[in-house]
């Protein structure tokens, strides 16, 4: 009896573990998941070479984790259990009372003072060229460090959290230092949001990035310095020239999703508007678009995500206002630039966006040269001010 018992339970067992292979192979794969924000593991083709170094398991394994039957219900039911044990990360979330936060593991390298300068050097050299290339035709160009999340709310991570405090003040002071050198102009916005006591309003409580309201104080900061040091004239909107307008439609943010939208903090989205409109046209990747500059949902009852604000993150994307008389722009950088150009392209005859993780056709310099833009603005958070991969602008 008792080896029929395990004989049972073996086949049982082996009977389950085949239906869901069979289940999770033979339904139509996702590409992308929602919540985690990222692109599923895609189905690995085997070869000779794939089989013989043993990449070939390595990625079926990691196919078969990702498109696994019933996966965004255990990862549902993980996360739930680990809220109702009130653990103070779940799923690199960090939950305070006011905020999510990214879990910031401890890194020895990374507040190695010896190392950020080396970083930091790097990177200087490198725009130092870009600069070399804008100035060429008479161009202006600034680098421009945004705080992201983590940087901007350090102070409300838990005593017994790591919070890059000392790593953030490190690079940035760094990083200034190296430019200041190359007499390349940088502009840290996180000083500039602490003169004024660092606003609440300015950062997302949910998400990785700014807010519309801290997204168009950036602007601001950004173009009262290119004018003092460019020598171009163009307008510059006060909180006067526009108005803001919080989206009824649910928010949800990057830290929500990876919580699998269990846990919110009931934030919305603004939308910013000009008292006085700019007819403009647009192209993305050189394809005509319809002139809007924020994707709009469909009702109320549509969540809305950062997505919001340009439409996500386009390779290039060109707004031309038809004013001759005004100077010309080009932003490059990540998801960062997108919320300051819903208000940027009002002061510009011609704005022109890039993203460079995702468009390909030249590097940096070269588009530069082609398009020869009166100012040249790059925007990157402090994770990835010191970087030369991807919006670093390395060739």
């Amino acid at each position: 009896m008792k080896r029929i018992s395990e004989l049972f339970m073996t086949v049982c067992f082996l009977g389950f573990l085949a239906a869901a292979l069979l289940f999770t192979v033979g339904r139509e794969p996702e590409t992308v998941s929602f919540f985690e924000n990222r692109s599923l593991a895609a189905l690995p083709a085997l070869t000779r070479e794939s089989a013989g170094d043993g990449s070939y398991t390595t990625q079926l394994e990691r196919y078969l984790d990702d498109h696994a039957a019933l996966r965004n219900t255990l990862l549902k039911a993980k996360t739930q259990a680990d809220l109702l044990l009130r653990r103070p990360v779940v799923n690199d979330i960090v939950l305070t009372e006011d905020r999510l936060l990214p879990y910031l593991p401890v890194g020895k390298e990374i507040v190695d003072p010896a190392t950020v300068k080396r970083w930091s050097a790097n990177m200087a050299e490198n725009l130092k060229g870009i600069q070399d290339t804008a100035a060429e035709y008479g161009g202006y160009f600034c680098y421009v460090a945004v705080p992201c999340q983590y940087a901007y709310f350090e102070d409300d991570y838990p005593w017994y959290l790591y919070n890059r405090g000392d790593y953030s003040q490190d690079m940035v002071t760094s990083m200034g230092q190296a430019l200041a050198e190359r007499g390349v102009p940088f502009l840290d916005i996180r000083a500039e949001f602490d003169a004024m006591g660092r606003p609440d309003g300015f950062g997302s409580r949910v998400d990785n990035h700014y807010t519309m309201e801290g997204a168009f104080e950036t602007y601001r900061l950004v173009m009262e310095k290119v004018a003092a040091e460019s020598g171009f004239e163009f307008p510059i909107l006060s909180r006067s020239d526009v108005t803001f307008q919080a989206l009824p439609n649910e928010y949800m943010g990057s830290r929500e999703r990876k919580l699998l939208n269990l846990v919110t903090k009931e934030e919305s989205l603004s939308i910013l508007r000009p008292v006085e409109e700019v007819p403009f046209t647009r192209t993305d990747n050189g394809n005509p678009s319809p002139a809007e500059i924020y994707q709009l949902p469909a009702s109320e009852d549509e969540l809305v995500t950062y997505n919001l604000y340009m439409g996500g993150d386009w390779p290039r994307t060109v707004i031309d206002t038809h004013r001759d008389e005004l100077p010309s722009i080009l932003i490059y950088g990540d998801s960062f630039t997108n919320a300051m150009e819903c208000v940027a392209y009002l002061s510009f005859n011609e704005m022109h966006s890039l993203d460079l993780r995702y468009y390909k056709e030249m590097n940096i310099r070269d588009y530069i040269r082609a398009v020869q833009p009166d100012i040249v603005v790059c925007i990157r958070d402090y994770e990835a001010l010191p970087y030369l991969a991807n919006n670093g602008g390395a060739d």
